[in-house]
């Protein structure tokens, strides 16, 4: 609530066509008055702001990056110095500040994809990004530019892999266990295909013959 104000009429004076203007001063001899582009209907007290978790509801609030500014009762607030952040409430409510969440950055590395080469060295890839987080931690991090993470600390998005010599024998055993694996498993599925195939030829003349006969 605005403090309370007397009349003085050291501040009336004529203007033209005989209107008064009428001045109100504090009565407390320790409140500051509004500064002059705005009222002087109203005491103020400058301070800095308190803070508070309030201030995201208010519709009038000053945004200075990293928190808002409000007034305890949502009025617009005054900054007198935004360096400080000294300021007043026109309405006598108290100069209250609200910091915003904390954003911070990370990398996030996916899994490694297959290797280009099964030896003599191949490569492979994973995907790498920057995400962002709040120290809400009901909000899931996101995707960000990845200008935001530290170049430094990013994982790698390549390596090498699977620099056995393709001639040395434990290698060429095991490519030939391998080999003959998938070889096994091609001849039972012509034998299944074959046997499949035999079978509705079978059926399909029985079928014929019966109907015939």
């Amino acid at each position: 609530m605005p403090k309370q104000m007397v009349w003085s009429m050291r501040c009336s004076a004529l203007l033209g066509f005989s209107i008064r203007r009428l001045c109100g001063l504090c009565v407390e001899p320790k409140s500051h008055p509004c500064l002059p582009l705005h009222t002087h209907f109203y005491c103020c007290k400058p301070g800095i702001p308190k803070v508070t978790n309030r201030c995201v509801h208010c519709n009038n609030k000053l945004d200075f990056g990293k928190e808002f500014v409000c007034c305890s009762d949502c009025s617009d607030p005054t900054i007198m110095d935004k360096h400080t952040k000294l300021g007043y409430c026109k309405s006598g409510a108290d100069l209250t500040m609200q910091l915003k969440p904390q954003e911070t950055f990370h990398w996030v590395a996916g899994p490694w994809m297959v290797c280009s080469s099964p030896c003599d060295g191949g490569v492979r890839y994973r995907d790498v990004a920057c995400y962002g987080s709040l120290d809400d931690k009901t909000i899931k991090h996101y995707p960000v530019d990845d200008a935001s993470s530290s170049v430094d600390e990013m994982p790698a998005r390549q390596e090498a892999c699977n620099q056995q010599s393709c001639s040395d024998p434990e290698m060429t055993q095991s490519m030939n266990r391998k080999k003959s694996g998938m070889s096994g498993w091609l001849v039972a599925l012509v034998v299944v295909l074959g046997l499949g195939a035999i079978g509705g030829i079978a059926f399909t003349s029985y079928t014929y013959y019966r109907r015939y006969a």
